[in-house]
């Protein structure tokens, strides 16, 4: 679905036309019209319906996308009264005992289907829309969270964009923003979303630069890693100014291609909740450890972190929460680094060996085979290791012994 043109090495999306937005505009609208009117039957009429908007060949592809954003706004559910596959072993058992009984005279198919009913004590059409309730045809639109269609044509584009970054060795990205905000909420997103990154500053404030590499730098978990990656974009074209460029494996012969886009662009890309910032949380595993530290007594009050801890000419990292020290006000980071690689884990090390002036606990997971020894008693900072809960007792313990650590490394 989605249309590119390969120029050289180079593949670019091709928009929709000023010419062609009419058009596309009246096919959005009349998905989305049928849609909201379809709500309460089965997918199957849904479907039946839209196939019947008149669409020329050259709108196929065009007309599909729009279609594919629509149903991915519907919630389906499938009618769960009785079990679809207990009610056809039943009915089908009793009309084959049937049809044998009956040797060469006639077989009365709504008879087998009413004595069945009477025996659930059902009307014969409840029978008969349960028998396949649970194919995706008999499915049920019991919600659709439809958009404008301005907008749907705008998620549309964004779309294409991110079905290209599906096919991604690497990506690098270059963002400014004027406001330091949207930086954070950026490197937030990309670790929720577990993102293989590194962010370097570019000097005289002109923003940062983002390696991020891509689902076919890996070796599985391709496709799962490929939607996060997507997912990332309407984040990095949120920022007032963006260059995105990606070394592609595009089409079935892997054919390697090069990719870029830039911004701003205008209000044409969105996310599901308008251009700007998409809604993002913590991590499952970095919430759960907010909420279990923030039971415990004592001085230190956990947080949600917006700092950028940057070192210069070694690199940044972006810490997952922040302890406040109540009567000191002093503060320790805690950075988390569970389904990372180790390459970013001796980054960090590298980081802590090198200077940082800021007081870090970096929380890795043991799959990644990393010592805690790595990191020197005299420096301020630490590794936690973590089999496949962090445990809120033991990080507050290594926040306490990189809050002395730094005292007495201030001190001497």
């Amino acid at each position: 679905m989605v249309h590119v043109r390969r120029r050289g090495d180079r593949l670019f999306v091709v928009p929709v036309s000023e010419g062609e937005r009419p058009r596309a505009l009246e096919l959005a609208t009349a998905y989305l019209d049928l849609a909201r009117a379809h709500v309460g039957q089965s997918r199957g009429t849904l479907l039946d319906a839209c196939g019947a908007v008149d669409v020329e060949p050259r709108e196929q592809r065009l007309a599909r996308g729009l279609l594919k954003l629509v149903l991915d706004r519907c919630e389906f559910e499938a009618d769960a009264a009785m079990d679809p596959i207990e009610l056809r072993r039943t009915l089908f058992t009793h009309a084959a005992s049937v049809r044998r009984e009956a040797g060469h005279a006639a077989f009365d198919r709504a008879a087998v289907v009413a004595a069945l009913a009477t025996e659930r004590r059902v009307a014969s059409d409840g029978i008969e829309r349960a028998l396949f309730a649970d194919l995706a045809d008999a499915h049920i639109l019991r919600e659709a969270r439809l958009l404008a269609p301005e907008a749907l044509l705008a998620e549309h584009h964004l779309a294409q964009h991110q079905a290209v970054l599906l096919r991604a060795l690497s990506v690098r990205a270059t963002v400014w923003s004027a406001v330091p905000a949207n930086y954070r909420h950026l490197f937030r997103k990309l670790k929720f979303l577990r993102l293989l990154h590194r962010i370097e500053a570019l000097p005289k404030h002109a923003g940062y630069r983002l390696h991020i590499d891509g689902p076919y730098s890996l070796f599985e978990s391709v496709t799962k890693y490929g939607l996060q990656l997507a997912l990332a974009l309407p984040a990095l074209m949120a920022c007032d100014r963006f260059t995105i460029e990606a070394d592609l494996r595009w089409g079935r012969e892997r054919r390697p291609l090069r990719y870029a886009v830039r911004g701003p662009l205008a209000g044409e890309l969105v996310d599901g909740n308008g251009r700007g910032h998409p809604t993002s949380t913590l991590p499952d595993e970095v919430a759960a450890l907010l909420h279990d530290l923030s039971a415990l007594p004592g001085p230190w009050r956990p947080a949600l972190c917006d700092a950028i801890l940057d070192l210069p000419g070694v690199g940044q990292c972006v810490p997952d929460l922040e302890f406040v020290h109540e009567q000191t006000g002093q503060t320790v980071y805690l950075e988390v680094l569970g389904f990372w690689s180790r390459e970013a884990v001796w980054k960090r090390i590298e980081l802590a060996r090198k200077g940082l002036p800021q007081a870090v606990v970096f929380a890795v997971s043991k799959h990644l085979r990393v010592s805690e020894a790595a990191l020197d008693e005299g420096l301020p900072a630490a590794l936690y290791i973590y089999a496949r809960v962090m445990n809120a007792h033991a990080v507050l313990s290594r926040v306490r012994e990189v809050a002395t650590r730094t005292e007495n490394s201030a001190l001497a």
